[in-house]
């Protein structure tokens, strides 16, 4: 179960809903309505009790919904009474992290891309998402198993911390717009592209994401543009990229050249597998040049990224022995 906003008449209405398996996809439905104001729903008997509204226990009974009060007290987290929190939060063992329990697997479905850019960009703040496949699969684990709804619903609440001069890098790498120039600048300064040429790549993009149906599986069709993907529109064009500073660029430049890649000691070149990945045998592999090695780790890189059909743990494999092998030279 998760808490759901919905914006009316610039009121904020609230409700319970819950992500259920379908038809082979994630979909989600309303289980209680609780209006502009969900602490209505809490009472205080008196010291530190409370109680939640026993018509909310009655609805999810009858939908055959089961729930723990841990749930309850997840969703209605932001409207208790502070010194509740306080009074609680010790006692509760491990209801903040939202997810699947630790032994659960990722789904064969996989996650979004779109989902892993926004992700990975408000956990690190980076817009320069090139190694982005390279993160390991439980990064993403809070939005495994779960309908679109209920992933837009946390996201959305996960962007708040961005601060107004950063949410136009945001839009502009979760949309991925800088694959469309080249050269380091424009991953780092989008404020330097034209921005009518920007413009017109943000608009094409929004429509082919509106148009992705791997991406809104589970919910109805549509002829407009999606009330998810609205918020981002506004996000881009009532925000400004900030513009570069000196010591910015000093700072950043200078940590690029002493950058260097140490893989982790789990990572031992296993001959054979290497030189099936590659293509190559060990000995070609040993006296190619650096530049050599970089043009054959390109070519197998397209052949098993996992954005043309590849496998990602074979990518992400390549990858590491490249690291490795390149060090060598």
């Amino acid at each position: 179960m998760y808490l759901a906003r919905k914006t009316i008449r610039k009121e904020t209405h609230y409700s319970i809903r819950e992500s259920f398996r379908e038809d082979g996809c994630w979909k989600s439905r309303e289980l209680f309505e609780l209006g502009t104001d969900p602490s209505e729903f809490i009472f205080y008997p008196g010291g530190k009790g409370y109680y939640y509204d026993l018509a909310i226990e009655d609805a999810l009974d009858t939908v055959g919904v089961p729930f723990e009060l841990d749930e309850l007290d997840r969703i209605f987290w932001d409207f208790l009474d502070p010194e509740i929190q306080r009074v609680i939060i010790g006692f509760q063992k491990d209801w903040t992290r939202q997810g699947p329990s630790r032994g659960e697997s990722e789904p064969k479905t996989g996650v979004h891309i779109f989902d892993k850019r926004r992700i990975h960009f408000l956990r690190c703040g980076q817009v320069d998402q090139r190694y982005l496949n390279r993160v390991p699969p439980r990064f993403f684990r809070r939005v495994w198993r779960r309908s679109r709804d209920e992933i837009e619903h946390l996201l959305t609440e996960q962007e708040r911390i961005l601060k107004p001069r950063e949410r136009a890098a945001y839009v502009y790498t979760i949309f991925d717009l800088q694959h469309f120039f080249s050269g380091p600048l424009y991953k780092q300064h989008p404020s330097v592209i034209e921005k009518e040429t920007l413009d017109d790549y943000f608009v094409e993009t929004v429509c082919q994401m509106n148009d992705d149906s791997d991406l809104w599986a589970g919910l109805p069709e549509t002829n407009s543009i999606r009330e998810y993907l609205i918020k981002y529109v506004i996000m881009y064009f009532d925000n400004d990229f900030p513009r570069p500073t000196f010591m910015e660029d000093y700072y950043r430049d200078f940590m690029n050249r002493h950058r260097r890649y140490i893989p982790p000691k789990k990572v031992q070149i296993k001959i054979e597998e290497a030189a099936k990945l590659f293509g190559m045998s060990w000995n070609t592999l040993k006296k190619m040049d650096r530049k050599d090695l970089v043009r054959l780790y390109r070519k197998k890189a397209m052949e098993h990224h996992p954005d043309v059909g590849g496998d990602q743990e074979t990518f992400v494999k390549l990858t590491d022995y490249f690291q490795v092998l390149l060090s060598k030279k």
